[in-house]
């Protein structure tokens, strides 16, 4: 009898543990509001992408940050697709991009995605902009190919690290990034879980998350393809840190968007980039944090545009 009631206590916390932390995967069909326009590349890797904004106006390529989706930007969008012709890029193995070959992502990965895309849109004159993770494989972008791109706008890129910011225990990023590690990180996440890790870090005001946002994160987590990148994507930048180099050498007009209260990749880094890069400019909003273009969406996408006009 006791056996009994053990195993059944025992099947009871599975069951509430797999609730809690475990999500069945989605298919590309269930996620079709995701879906824009197609793009093939070498070998059919496909790539996710949205164009918005009126033809013959000024070209803004944006990335978005680890671990989100092209529809990160918005909130910008709204304010900028009137007057600019948007290509919003869903980064590989996030939404529904394809994962890369072998599972592994760094910003290196990305800004060689970055460069192949660009050829295959024939790409000319436009401006970039990133955030975060995208922001560190856009300064990569640039340091390799450094005429190619009119200016770019930066929202809290990464690259430099310092003894702040978000950095997984050098042990279990081991195991995130093993094979048996990627397997069982791929199924983590809950709309709660996720939840709380945007409220504690990627937020200063908690009341600035959206539960459209939370649903959207959450959603594409579960793409069947691509489970897991984030974590991976942390795990990677934890235990193969990338340096930026060469910075000096770039001398594309350059825009640093930061919130003075960012706990992922902390102002010092701003600060750092903008030092490092001739003529770029850092501004700054306080009580904002990680999610700059979302959390002061209108003000930081009015400064962007007055950074644009400026170079005209």
């Amino acid at each position: 009898m006791i056996f009994w009631l053990v195993l059944i206590l025992l099947l009871i916390l599975i069951w509430l543990v797999w609730i809690a932390f475990f999500s069945p995967s989605l298919s590309r069909n269930e996620l079709s509001e995701y879906s824009f326009n197609q793009l093939s590349l070498e070998n059919g890797f496909s790539v996710n992408y949205r164009e918005i904004g009126p033809e013959g106006h000024p070209v803004l390529l944006c990335f978005h940050g680890g671990g989100d989706s092209l529809s990160a930007w918005n909130d910008w969008v709204k304010i900028l697709s009137e007057d600019y012709h948007l290509i919003l890029v869903d980064l590989p193995g996030h939404g529904l991009t394809d994962p890369l070959p072998g599972g592994t992502y760094t910003p290196k990965h990305f800004a060689d995605f970055i460069a192949k895309f660009i050829e295959a849109m024939k790409l000319e004159k436009f401006v970039m902009i990133g955030h975060s993770f995208g922001g560190n494989s856009v300064l990569r972008y640039l340091v390799e190919h450094p005429d190619t791109v009119e200016a770019a706008i930066l929202v809290s890129p990464g690259g430099y690290r310092c003894d702040k910011g978000l950095e997984m225990p050098t042990g279990m990023a081991r195991f995130v990034i093993s094979h048996w590690g990627r397997h069982l990180v791929s199924h983590l996440g809950s709309r709660g879980l996720i939840r709380r890790i945007l409220h504690s870090k990627m937020f200063y005001d908690p009341h600035a998350l959206s539960e459209t946002l939370v649903e959207r994160i959450y959603l594409l987590s579960r793409y069947e393809k691509n489970r897991g990148t984030a974590l991976n994507l942390v795990a990677n930048a934890s235990v193969n840190f990338q340096p930026l180099n060469d910075l000096e050498n770039i001398k594309t007009p350059t825009l640093f968007i930061w919130g003075a209260d960012d706990q992922i990749i902390p102002l010092e880094v701003g600060r750092y980039f903008s030092d490092k890069i001739p003529g770029s400019q850092l501004i700054t909003y306080e009580n904002i944090g990680h999610m700059a273009h979302v959390e002061n969406a209108k003000i930081s996408a009015d400064d962007a545009i007055k950074f644009i006009k400026g170079l005209q």
